[in-house]
């Protein structure tokens, strides 16, 4: 390990341990204004930092540092720049321990991190940063309580009560126990369940929308999230829910696309549909079925059954193409045909086709 300080412009730490001085003693070495050294083993250098103090354990393999300033090197390349109250350097230099007010970052990957404490293993490849976490990003503002950062192969791992909010339109946030942040694709991925949420401004963090999963990713260049396995999505406005194993929202165009069975529930008409796939616009609020498609009004007591569903939901105009079926309670009556179109509230239905068969019952035969 180099050592400079105010009386000495280089030296190493063995010839300043043979020099007398006033702060040393059996037990410890004390030094002021000093800027520690470590090469690497091809004798680049592995770190740098300067402290106000500097005060070695007996066997010289531990060194703690008071207001410690540090750049962190890899293949003589500064990866990352760290400051903290206090802290350790230890396994003579082959690891780096801070504590208080850590402050760290990356310039290459435009990354700074706040939290209590700070842990780098160059050997590991680890820069693991603890309690409290801040994280800022030109695209991303970050709060966990741990993360862990790793140069070579671009990633940061987020973990315990994960927080991610975009830094401009559309305003998203996204909530987990878990996250890793691929800073190379400029996408957040979790095996653990996710949150995903727009807001409707950057002040006003009212939720429009909210699509929930137990695992998914979520593109920060295409804006889009795909959630897999028990997905809910939420749309407020609309208002609507849906029920799936897969859903992906595309943001910025408004859509969600389901390519799995799906649910579909508008609790303040009391309506419903499900069918194999499904395409949602919230902007439009028109919503495709595909495969085995119905829709139900249960307070109309009616159900219209087609290979394809276009439900217009702000105006609950639908039609139908393709094996439509149509049944109501009052009166009782199904029709069959090609085509279909009809209001839901209103229960009016009118189904075309060459062949169009009408069932009715009349009033006390079941």
């Amino acid at each position: 390990m180099v050592v400079r300080t105010c009386q000495s412009s280089e030296d190493t730490l063995e010839n300043i341990q043979s020099q007398e001085s006033t702060e040393q003693t059996e037990a410890e070495l004390t030094l002021k204004d000093i800027t520690l050294e470590q090469p690497d083993d091809s004798g680049g250098l592995l770190w740098r930092v300067k402290a106000k103090t500097a005060t070695y354990s007996p066997d010289r393999r531990l060194a703690s540092v008071i207001s410690p300033e540090g750049e962190l090197f890899q293949n003589g390349k500064i990866i990352y720049k760290v400051k903290a109250d206090r802290g350790e350097i230890r396994e003579n230099g082959k690891s780096i321990f801070l504590q208080g007010n850590i402050v760290a970052s990356s310039p290459d990957k435009q990354i700074t991190l706040e939290g209590n404490s700070l842990e780098w293993v160059p050997d590991d490849d680890l820069l693991l940063v603890r309690n409290s976490i801040t994280g800022k990003h030109p695209q991303l503002n970050i709060e966990a309580q741990e993360a862990r950062l790793f140069n070579k192969t671009n990633r940061l791992e987020l973990f315990k009560g994960v927080v991610a909010m975009t830094k401009q339109e559309p305003w998203i946030g996204l909530k987990s126990k878990k996250l890793t942040f691929r800073l190379e694709d400029d996408k957040l991925e979790t095996d653990t369940p996710l949150l995903v949420e727009r807001y409707v401004s950057k002040t006003d963090r009212t939720v429009s929308d909210r699509l929930t999963g137990q695992q998914g990713e979520f593109d920060l260049i295409k804006q889009k999230a795909i959630l897999q396995r028990q997905v809910q999505l939420n749309a407020f406005k609309i208002p609507l829910q849906t029920n799936s194993d897969l859903a992906v929202w595309a943001v910025k165009e408004g859509t969600v696309v389901i390519d799995k069975p799906v649910q579909i529930q508008q609790p303040k008409r009391n309506l419903s549909a499900k069918a194999n796939k499904g395409r949602l616009n919230l902007n439009t609020q028109i919503l495709i079925l595909n495969g085995n498609a119905q829709a139900v009004s249960n307070n109309r007591q009616s159900l219209l059954l087609a290979d394809q569903l276009i439900w217009n939901i702000q105006t609950q105009d639908v039609q139908g193409q393709g094996n439509v079926r149509y049944s109501q309670q009052d009166p009782t009556a199904t029709v069959s045909g090609d085509r279909a179109v009809g209001n839901l509230d209103r229960q009016t239905v009118v189904v075309t086709g060459k062949d169009v068969i009408t069932e009715i019952v009349p009033e006390g035969i079941e």
